[in-house]
């Protein structure tokens, strides 16, 4: 290796996981750019004794940055120099694509080992990704009990309370004293590395009847009873309720774990925040590419084909929008042709409608996701949303006539410029405020109406205005 390089690995070596400090002072991306360089001249120089002090060294997150970043064939042999117990970690860091190109050169029992050292929430998520043959010929090596945990969770949809949660928690009698209650997670933490969030209390069939903090419970005196102690009246949340609603129960509540249970009031399993900060930005991601028409399966088939298909819908869609908005210039072509400098303004006109509708229509269905958009501000909100059009509206279109007075030299094109710009800001708002309500109450994602669609309608809505307009005003002139 290079003696530069050698003393990088020393370094990281010596510091371990990247420190909070360096995390202050931007050093993240610098440091994971300098693994990325360690590991691949090791690699070429086949130096695996000294990668594999390296690469055990580091945090999962940055070594499943620093897998997806190298070859595909080197990606095995690096996960094979870990721990189990770190590639498991790894391997949970890891998108789809770059999970199965992982897993497709590893063989059953390796790829066992990994699996085996997971969390059974994080196990079900990556056996969820293979085929089903694999994931069961992987169910068969597990333990009776835990491959049926597995399964279990892998039956809830992915993206509900179920899918997100894990079975492996503290429960205990409301009989048990808080001694007990210590001496159980002192046991517990011999054979499993997750830390406890919080205790669960359930009664002798299983039904949760409290929750107990780890705070609340070193406070408690040792000889109490948790049934006595824990919280009676604990929030919860089904295995069927979808993930969205629950971050927004975390965030509502500032909560670190809820308890699952089933429709019986059973016990079945516990939620994290950790799990939420991960949903909340899935959602967020989602959101954001249904804006901009497409979705978050493009992220996994990486595919010409995939992407192609996915992304043409749309782009057929605004296509069939522009050929409509030149289908407008063509109904109103003896109008052009009569006052040809209304050309002059087309372009603004379309722009300010579109950004007034992307704008509202961005706050809208950032609203509706968030939660601060309820059914009974709908009337409020939409408003609201069309006092702040119309100012603005009466503001651009004022800039926009006296703009167009001055470059034409007073001819018609200045009124019907302006009276154009603030109607068309007035309605691109109102339809960007309100297709996204529509949409939610049809049960269609709000996000859908962002981006193309409503940029599309507004640009269309603009011309006819633009040229109605235009022709109204030539036709009282006329008279």
């Amino acid at each position: 290796m290079d003696p530069k390089n050698d003393a990088s690995a020393q370094a990281i070596l010596a510091a371990g996981s990247l420190a909070p400090a360096s995390l202050a002072q931007g050093g993240l991306q610098e440091r994971r750019d300098v693994l990325v360089e360690i590991t691949r001249d090791a690699l070429a120089a086949d130096d695996l004794g000294t990668l594999r002090l390296v690469l055990n060294s580091q945090h999962p997150v940055d070594l499943a940055n620093l897998l997806s970043r190298l070859d595909e064939e080197d990606r095995p042999l690096c996960l094979g120099l870990l721990a189990e117990s770190l590639a498991a970690g790894v391997l949970t860091e890891f998108d789809l694509p770059t999970t199965l190109s992982v897993v497709a050169d590893l063989d059953d029992h390796a790829f066992f080992g990994i699996v085996d050292e997971m969390a059974p929430d994080d196990a079900a998520d990556v056996l969820a990704d293979l085929s089903e043959e694999h994931s069961e010929r992987l169910l068969s090596l597990m333990e009776d009990g835990e491959a049926d945990k597995v399964r279990e969770l892998m039956e809830h949809p992915e993206d509900s309370g179920g899918g997100i949660m894990t079975s492996r928690l503290v429960a205990v009698p409301q009989a048990f004293t808080v001694a007990n209650t210590i001496d159980q997670l002192r046991q517990r933490a011999h054979e499993h590395s997750e830390e406890p969030l919080a205790v669960f209390v359930v009664d002798t069939s299983g039904r949760l009847v409290g929750t107990m903090s780890l705070h609340r419970m070193l406070l408690a005196g040792r000889d109490e009873h948790m049934g006595d102690v824990a919280d009676r009246e604990p929030i919860t949340v089904r295995a069927d309720m979808d993930q969205e609603e629950i971050a927004e129960i975390f965030a509502d509540f500032d909560l670190l774990v809820l308890p699952v249970i089933d429709a019986q009031g059973m016990l079945v399993g516990q939620v994290t925040v950790d799990d939420i900060i991960d949903v909340i930005h899935e959602e967020a991601t989602e959101d954001n590419l249904k804006m901009g028409a497409t979705s978050s399966q493009e992220l996994e088939d990486r595919s010409v084909r995939g992407i192609m298909r996915r992304r043409l819908p749309w782009l057929m869609l605004c296509l069939l929008g522009t050929l409509l908005s030149g289908g407008v210039l063509h109904l109103f072509s003896g109008v052009l042709a009569s006052l040809t400098s209304l050309v002059l303004f087309v372009p603004a006109i379309m722009a300010m409608g579109g950004n007034s509708g992307i704008q509202t229509s961005t706050v809208t269905v950032r609203s509706l996701a968030t939660g601060v958009l309820h059914p009974d501000e709908v009337r409020r909100t939409l408003w609201r949303e069309l006092r702040v059009a119309a100012m603005t509206g009466l503001l651009l279109g004022s800039i926009e006539f006296v703009v167009a007075y001055v470059w034409t030299g007073g001819s018609l094109v200045a009124p019907c410029a302006g009276i154009a710009m603030s109607t068309a800001i007035v309605l691109s708002a109102v339809l960007g405020a309100t297709i996204p309500i529509v949409f939610r109450a049809l049960g269609i994602d709000p996000a859908v109406a962002s981006g193309p669609l409503i940029t599309t309608l507004n640009d269309i809505l603009s011309l006819c205005i633009y040229f109605g307009v235009a022709a109204a005003l030539m036709l009282l002139l006329a008279h």
